[in-house]
C-alpha cells in the first residue's frame, strides 16, 4: 500500500462524533414520530365563563399527562375548542385513573350567544361558577 492509498482510506474515514450525533438525531426523530402517534383527544366535560372572552374548559386526563388546547376556532355561531394530550410515557401506579383539570381557553370575541363544541362537533355543557 502507497503512502497515497493509506491518506485516502484516512479521509474517507467518518469521525465517531459524527456517528454519535447521527445516532442522536435518529433517537430524538424516532420519540417525535412515537409522541405523535400517542396523542390522545380527552373528553371536555364542562366549560365555564371566566368573562365574556375567556372560558374555563374541563377535561378528565391521566394524572401525568401533558394537555394543552391546540385550537380554537370561531364563527358567528359557534366556538370549536380542540385539547390535546400526551399521556405518561411510562405506566405508574394510578395512571389509569383521571384527573379533573382546568384548562384556559382566550376568544377574539365575546362568548354571546354562540354555541361552545368540541373539535368534532359535540357540544360541551356549560357549568355554573360555583364554590
Amino acid at each position: 500500500m502507497t503512502s497515497n492509498e493509506a491518506t485516502r482510506r484516512r479521509d474517507i474515514r467518518v469521525p465517531r462524533k459524527i456517528w454519535l450525533l447521527a445516532l442522536i438525531v435518529v433517537l430524538i426523530a424516532l420519540l417525535l414520530v412515537a409522541q405523535n402517534s400517542t396523542v390522545l383527544f380527552p373528553q371536555m366535560t364542562s366549560y365555564r365563563l371566566v368573562d365574556q372572552r375567556t372560558m374555563a374548559v374541563t377535561v378528565g386526563v391521566a394524572p401525568c399527562s401533558w394537555t394543552r388546547v391546540t385550537n380554537v376556532a370561531e364563527s358567528n355561531t359557534d366556538v370549536r375548542i380542540r385539547v390535546e394530550t400526551l399521556p405518561c410515557p411510562i405506566p405508574l401506579p394510578q395512571t389509569d385513573a383521571l384527573d379533573l383539570r382546568e384548562l384556559t381557553v382566550s376568544l377574539a370575541d365575546d362568548l354571546g350567544n354562540r354555541r361552545v363544541t368540541d373539535a368534532q362537533g359535540q357540544a360541551i355543557p356549560m357549568r355554573q361558577a360555583g364554590p
